[in-house]
């Protein structure tokens, strides 16, 4: 169904270059970094209450196959394997694969099957199968909703922030000022070119999308602020004496707890969509 609006268009000028390198096949494996995918890993351990909001959104049993398609530490992954009969975690870093499989092995998941591949290298039939639900959550899978839909028998799954701080801008908050860390350069949020774009997109080719808003954050609690410090400081995997400008940045999300202890909590948003497969016009 061609729509009025070209929202691809659109999603191409706003987008940052280099995701849209990433988009394009360009730029190599920018994951494939140790401090890179250490930084995901401790993200994602700290959201994982908040992670149960996303999955919690759409519904899965016990007979289904999920594909979570640019898996990560397996952040999605491990906790839909608890749910569903198997999952396929596709990833094309290394590093971000080694760390899903150790996650899936402490929560005694035996049903997550890694799967290393690059997403745009998938072929349908040949390297890769279908499976009931696929689900891209902030992932490269997130560009590509025809070829999503192709790979799924019961429903599709994207998963991103909704107009709200997301990862790279919560780092630029806890490390604003510290010389030895880089920040990132970023677009402000902007509701006009949210994810109405990825509504949009998965309307105009004939598809039903549902959409909710979801609470989400990172949260983790510490026996005192140095130990806060400590912990927070390794997310840019810097080795220097933390510098007193970082210690205040991070006191903004701190605060004492029922236990005598401190807790760093930074809360945000996120939406889940989803819609049925081969219902399009």
């Amino acid at each position: 169904m061609a729509g009025i609006v070209n929202w691809e268009e659109i999603r191409e000028i706003i987008t940052p270059p280099r995701t849209l390198d990433v988009m394009k096949g360009k730029g190599g494996n920018t994951f494939d970094d140790d401090n890179l995918a250490n930084m995901y890993d401790q993200m994602a351990k700290m959201e994982k209450s908040y992670t149960l909001n996303q999955v919690n959104a759409f519904e899965t049993n016990e007979n289904d196959t999920v594909l979570d398609v640019g898996c990560g530490p397996g952040r999605i992954a491990v906790p839909l394997a608890q749910r569903a009969r198997t999952v396929t975690a596709l990833d094309q870093s290394e590093k971000m694969l080694a760390h899903c499989i150790r996650n899936a092995r402490a929560a005694g998941i035996k049903n997550l099957n890694p799967l290393l591949l690059d997403w745009k290298d998938a072929v349908l039939g040949k390297n890769l199968e279908q499976h009931d639900i696929v689900i891209a959550s902030r992932s490269i899978g997130i560009y590509d909703i025809k070829k999503l839909s192709r790979f799924a028998r019961k429903y599709v799954v994207i998963i991103s922030w909704a107009n709200a701080p997301y990862i790279p801008m919560i780092l630029n908050e806890l490390f604003a000022g510290v010389e030895s860390v880089r920040t990132f350069p970023l677009m402000p949020i902007d509701r006009r070119i949210g994810y109405n774009i990825s509504y949009n997109m998965v309307y105009d080719l004939g598809y039903d999308p549902n959409i909710k808003i979801v609470l989400d954050g990172f949260t983790k609690d510490f026996a005192s602020r140095e130990e806060a410090y400590a912990d927070l400081w390794k997310l840019q995997g810097v080795t220097p004496e933390i510098p007193p400008v970082f210690k205040k940045n991070v006191d903004n999300f701190l605060s004492e707890n029922n236990s005598g202890g401190i807790t760093f909590r930074r809360e945000t948003k996120s939406f889940v969509m989803w819609w049925v497969p081969g219902t399009s016009a």
